[in-house]
């Protein structure tokens, strides 16, 4: 019995534990297969979409060469947004690991996915959310360390440089090393420093970096920027070092050919024989037909390389075969047409400088350094060449005018005949080439199956042979230009003159005003013009023939020399030049309306130039002549006593003076206050008020100064100050009188001198108050070529009274002119935002346009074309 109940009571034991054993055995079984289909199922799958999408990225990496590249290639923004969707499946895919298997070890690398796809999608908020939230509530070390070093990756990317510097700062007192981590980590914190300008460091970090480095991608990525610190700081043995690496790592041809341009740069800046060296190695370049692409990099090296040897003329001949180089790449083309035109700015060669700076501004990237700056440059430029060609225009036409009949006759016809020879030997040209081309699609035709990919089909743009010689013919003769339809348009002033010739004849006699001149109201002009065929009328039209005609052709002479010879003192600063236009000016029409404002540059010159008596002499001219101009009145006031108890407030006043000609007009203001709080009473008090009230002038408009001016003239009375002011007064009551009331207060009926037509050419016509013309002029430059580029618009500017008119020409119908009309007014704070204020729009006939320009009546045309047109 006793037996028995042994061997019972072993039995039942041994069933208990083997049960237990059992129950944990399932429980270790269930969690396996958990992580084993976690990991190998889900998990894999969701791993293997988020490297798809990197591949993806990289291959969208648009590397500009000509700074630091980025180290991780992560693409742009709109690439990032390109594989949201991608992104959208992997997040989903990882999502099952969190919601299916939550006890799974696999959850907190399925949350870093999300944070990744979230980081690649470009959503760096959400994704440093996700990391964050990892670091806070998974106790892996690892999985902590990678997610706070992607949170100073975000910051990176948003640009958050010092908020990306503070995680660095507290990753390396973390205690987990492995290696993958320590790579990464020195990596993104050497790109990190690398966009700080702190090079040595990022050496230092990129060198570590690469120990456990395996990415191919990264390594030649790394060796290459490496390369390009080593070049930067002028180590050039270790640069070629790290360039040869780029090389030996079979990274694509794009990069081997970057870095064997950065060798020759280090070849050639390292002194002794590196520049024959270098330029040998750079011609052997050229032989490669690998770098068919790469030629306009290329020339543009050997130029720099040449003008560095003081061979100017040979750089000028490779930087201009770096110009017509085909070539998709926009950064390199800006470079060579911006070091060309500042080459013959440089020169003083403003004519050839303009003409580079035009094709600069046509294919400038928005996000090139001082792209802004530079249009300003070209703006300025252009105003310059306009003047020019006014000039060397009206010379000619005049000298034309003065011709006897039969000489003028004969020079035309064989003008004619020219013209005929060479449209001939350009449509012989042009039927050659089609016959070319025709025979090229037909041998295509004739032998399909032996046909090379490139020989294309019959369509010409299927034939990629024949596009890629028009293309070149294209570069040649234009330059890179804009894939649009109205490609030859280019932001500039310089379009035609500010009034057009105007068919529609009316009863109103001509007048000798440029700005409304219409020769086919000249009764004279037209005379001459009756009995010419109408075949040969367009090469007799411009001439002035009238008197009237030649009187205006004549000031419009006299309005380009004071122009060029303002644009050379305000702009460029070229005195000298001023100084030769002016008096060119003075010499051939010594009567002309422009005398005074001449006679004050030409003064302003000669102080510039150091020549104190010149600069008196015509200062007097001035007083003698023009007792009663505004310039007299500058040149000539009387000298305030100053007490030498008032150096400290001179001395601010002398600063102010300095920042009233800079444009600097806050500072302006702050002095004056300073003044005002510290030094009030002093012995100049006059002078600064005076220049406050320029200043309030320049920056409130014409009410505000015309309010500060007669505050001078009560405060100042019977000194040169007081009576200064009251002169100024005088000239702006003369120069505008205002409409009284407002807009509304026009009656309908009111009889208008202005007329509705419908059919008739059209201008669209912005004015406001602005202190630089020329930001507003390429804001609608821009505006016209992004949204308007097929309809041909030009913009040019006048003074209108005391505000700045933009006109914008020529639409053909006024339908046509209101929708544009609409369009712009639904979307000017493009206008406002670079400081045109007080703005009024408005379509008006080409009729019109010219009544308006003479009569300055704009509140009552803005009423007539609210009540009758718009």
């Amino acid at each position: 019995m006793r037996t028995t109940k042994y061997i019972a009571i072993i039995l039942l034991l041994s069933c208990t534990i083997q049960a237990s054993a059992q129950k944990n055995e399932d429980k270790w079984l269930k969690r396996n297969w958990n992580d084993m289909i976690a990991r190998f199922n889900i998990y894999f799958n969701a791993t293997q979409k988020l490297l798809t999408a990197e591949d993806n990225l990289a291959s969208k990496q648009k590397d500009n060469f000509n700074e630091f590249i980025d180290l991780f290639p992560y693409g742009a923004e709109e690439d990032a947004k390109a594989i949201r969707p991608a992104m959208e499946e992997t997040m989903k895919k990882a999502s099952k690991v969190i919601q299916k298997k939550p006890r799974s070890k696999w959850v907190d690398d399925s949350y870093f996915i999300i944070g990744q796809t979230q980081f690649f999608s470009g959503d760096y908020f959400a994704a440093r959310e996700t990391f964050q939230f990892i670091n806070a509530n998974y106790p892996d070390p690892r999985i902590q360390a990678m997610s706070q070093l992607w949170v100073m990756k975000t910051y990176i990317q948003q640009e958050k440089y010092d908020d990306g510097e503070a995680i660095f700062g507290l990753l390396q007192k973390n205690k987990y090393n492995g290696k993958d981590f320590e790579t990464q980590l020195n990596l993104a914190a050497g790109d990190l420093m690398v966009k700080q300008d702190k090079h040595a460091l990022a050496i230092k970090l990129l060198t570590k970096g690469l120990n456990n480095l395996r990415d191919r991608t990264l390594k030649y990525r790394t060796y290459f920027i490496l390369g390009q610190l080593y070049l930067d700081g002028k180590e050039y043995a270790n640069a070629n070092e790290n360039f040869i690496k780029v090389l030996k790592l079979n990274a694509p041809y794009e990069y081997v050919f970057q870095a064997n341009l950065g060798m020759a740069k280090s070849t050639a800046e390292s002194g002794g024989q590196g520049s024959q060296k270098t330029s040998k190695f750079l011609k052997r370049m050229l032989d490669d037909d690998k770098n068919l692409e790469y030629f306009d990099q290329i020339y543009f090296e050997l130029a720099k390389l040449e003008f560095n040897n003081n061979n100017e003329k040979l750089g000028l001949e490779y930087m201009k075969k770096s110009a017509v180089s085909a070539s998709n790449n926009s950064e390199q083309q800006t470079r060579t047409y911006l070091f060309l035109a500042d080459y013959f700015f440089g020169k003083r060669d403003y004519t050839k400088a303009q003409a580079y700076y035009d094709s600069t501004v046509a294919i400038i990237p928005s996000e090139f350094e001082n792209a802004d700056k530079i249009k300003a440059k070209h703006s300025v430029l252009s105003k310059l060449i306009e003047n020019i060609e006014t000039i060397r225009t009206q010379d000619s036409l005049l000298a034309l005018s003065r011709l006897d009949r039969d000489v003028l006759d004969r020079k035309i016809n064989k003008y004619i005949e020219i013209e005929a020879e060479r449209e001939r030997l350009a449509k012989e040209a042009e039927e050659i080439q089609k016959e070319q081309d025709r025979l090229s699609n037909t041998n295509a035709r004739g032998n399909p199956l032996n046909a090379p990919a490139s020989a294309g089909g019959t369509f010409y743009f299927y034939n990629t042979a024949a596009v890629a010689r028009g293309n070149n013919d294209f570069q040649r003769t234009w330059g890179k230009r804009p894939l649009s339809d109205f490609w030859r348009f280019i932001n500039k002033s310089v379009m035609e003159d500010a009034i057009s010739s105007d068919e529609n004849k009316t009863d109103e006699k001509p007048v000798a005003d440029p700005d409304t001149y219409v020769s086919s109201q000249d009764e004279e002009q037209s005379k001459v013009l009756e009995n010419i065929d109408d075949s040969k009328v367009k090469y007799y039209k411009d001439i002035p023939f009238s008197a009237t005609a030649q009187l205006v052709a004549k000031r419009k002479i006299q309005a380009a020399y004071l122009g060029i010879g303002k644009v050379y003192f305000d702009d460029l600063k070229e005195y000298l030049k001023t100084k030769e236009n002016l008096s060119t000016l003075l010499v051939k029409y010594p009567t002309t309306v422009h005398k005074p404002e001449a006679l004050f540059y030409l003064s302003k010159s000669e102080t510039e130039l150091g020549n104190n008596e010149d600069a008196a002499s015509y200062a007097k001219q001035v007083a003698d002549e023009f007792p009663e101009s505004v310039y007299n009145g500058v040149l000539n006031a009387k000298e305030i006593q100053e007490d030498d108890s008032d150096k400290e407030v001179i001395k601010i006043y002398s600063d102010m003076y300095t920042a009233y000609t800079a444009g600097k007009y806050k500072e302006v203001i702050a002095f004056k206050k300073k003044i005002d709080q510290e030094y009030a009473g002093n012995s100049i008090q006059a002078k600064i008020d005076y220049l406050f009230a320029l200043t309030i002038g320049k920056t409130e408009g014409k009410e505000a100064y015309i309010k500060e001016l007669e505050i001078l003239k009560e405060a100042y009375t019977g000194t040169e100050i007081g009576e200064m002011a009251a002169f100024t007064l005088r000239l702006l009551q003369v120069a505008e009188v205002e409409q009284a009331g407002p807009l509304e207060q026009l009656a309908p009926n009111t009889p208008s001198i202005y007329k509705v037509e419908e059919s008739a050419t059209y201008y669209q016509v912005i004015t406001g108050i602005t202190k630089d013309e020329n930001k507003v002029q390429i804001q609608l430059d821009d505006y016209n070529l992004n949204l308007y580029s097929s309809k041909n618009l030009r913009s040019s500017s006048l003074v209108l009274g005391t505000r700045h008119m933009f006109y914008i020409k020529q639409f053909s119908t006024q339908k046509e002119a209101l929708e544009y009309h609409n369009d712009l007014n639904s979307s000017l704070d493009f206008l406002k935002s670079v400081g045109l204020t007080d703005v009024k729009i408005y379509a008006i006939s080409e009729a019109n346009f010219k009544i308006l320009v003479k009569t300055k009546e704009e509140n009552q045309y803005v009423a007539f074309f609210n009540n009758q047109i718009n």
